[in-house]
């Protein structure tokens, strides 16, 4: 039993200051001999994102080894011997981008990670993607939310309007509890995004309405939307039922992600700044840029040319 080293007498605190200071020594110690395996595995335990798939590689590699130990060398060689066989760069650099949420998890949310311990993952190169463009139009949308309302789990048609409308990342939308949603605001709360920053995001009353009518049992606080009954605890899997619906009007092409760009185009397209749409669907600058700054340079040229028409008048 850990001894206490605060004591209140008349109101008044006192502290042991050794014997706090040794407490975190201990903590320290303790801490300082966690494996890569003991840690991954308590991240996987606190979160359900699918994350156990990208790193069941990595622990089959560095499972025993002391997870403060590793180095940025270690880490490179591996994610190039993944481009070397094949991988995609999209691939890879999200898995790097899993290691360094769990390295700024134990630092972060954990407060595990040794004092001036900087993760390897921060000076990790980054490899560059071909820009995926993808169109998908208006009706095209419509027809997706349409179609899958022929979905027996109707949990289903709630997640593609949640995506349509708010730009989230799937797991963003997956992974979320009760205490998340506010169906009278119309809003969810992610608190740990990809980017590491608590966001807001938005959807209709129409689909708010939808989701009073899907979920119409227990809305505790700690179930989850899209809980899966196979898997207690983790989110359900809907990649059936994506084919399916993608198949449905002829765009197997199509991945969820791609709602995500939908959304991204749709609010440049509307007039949005990229740095506005980008605090939007919690994503960097540079990416929407290199990925859109097309559309919002078109959108700068018609407001210049629409100034002039103006000021003929």
């Amino acid at each position: 039993m850990t001894e206490a080293v605060v004591t209140v007498k008349n109101g008044v605190r006192r502290i042991d200051l050794r014997a706090a200071v040794a407490q975190r020594d201990v903590k320290a110690s303790q801490a300082s001999s966690i494996t890569f395996g003991e840690l991954c595995r308590a991240y996987l335990a606190a979160h359900y994102s699918g994350a156990d798939m990208q790193l069941r590689k990595w622990l089959d590699l560095l499972a025993d080894r002391n997870a403060w130990e590793i180095t940025t060398a270690e880490l490179a060689d591996a994610l190039q011997a993944m481009i070397e066989n094949g991988y995609a760069p999209a691939t890879v650099n999200r898995n790097a981008s899993q290691l360094g949420s769990v390295y700024k998890w134990a630092q972060k949310a954990r407060r595990i990670a040794p004092a001036g311990f900087i993760s390897p993952t921060k000076a990790l190169p980054r490899f560059i993607e071909a820009i995926r463009r993808v169109e998908l139009s208006d009706d095209e949308v419509s027809r997706l939310i349409a179609s899958s309302a022929a979905v027996r789990d109707r949990r289903f048609t709630a997640l593609v309007r949640l995506l349509v409308e708010t730009g989230a990342r799937r797991g963003e939308v997956l992974n979320r509890r009760w205490r998340d949603i506010d169906l009278n605001k119309k809003t969810i709360t992610c608190d740990t995004t990809k980017t590491g920053a608590p966001r807001i995001l938005r959807f209709s009353d129409e689909t708010a309405a939808l989701m009073a009518r899907v979920w119409t049992g227990s809305r505790a606080p700690d179930d989850m939307l899209f809980g899966s009954a196979r898997a207690p605890g983790k989110p359900i899997d809907f990649k059936k039922h994506w084919a399916s619906l993608t198949a449905s009007i002829g765009r197997t092409d199509l991945r969820l992600h791609d709602l995500r760009h939908y959304r991204a185009k749709k609010m440049i397209a509307s007039g949005a700044s990229l740095s506005v749409a980008a605090q939007a669907l919690g994503h960097s600058s540079l990416v929407l840029h290199r990925r859109y700054g097309h559309l919002e340079t078109a959108g700068i040229h018609a407001a210049v040319e629409k100034s002039w028409t103006d000021d003929d008048r």
